[in-house]
């Protein structure tokens, strides 16, 4: 499941180095901050990493999709 849509426009932008679209997936890798949750994501085709920051709400909604994917 591609996870684009939850990082912010300029990264969903951005493309591989082979001019493929990134193909974003959690990392499992999440760190609470005051008020919002990084969530780190990791390109499926070429490996580059991507953060979002969501806030609570954003991440209240999201939160199963990110554990059953993510890792």
């Amino acid at each position: 499941m591609k996870f684009n849509y939850m990082l912010p426009r300029i990264e969903q932008m951005r493309r591989c180095k082979d001019g493929r679209e990134h193909y974003y997936v959690p990392t499992n890798h999440i760190e609470a901050t005051i008020g919002y949750v990084a969530v780190r994501f990791r390109c499926k085709y070429c490996n580059e990493l991507a953060t979002a920051f969501l806030d609570m709400e954003q991440y209240k909604i999201n939160e199963k999709l990110l554990n059953n994917y993510g890792g």
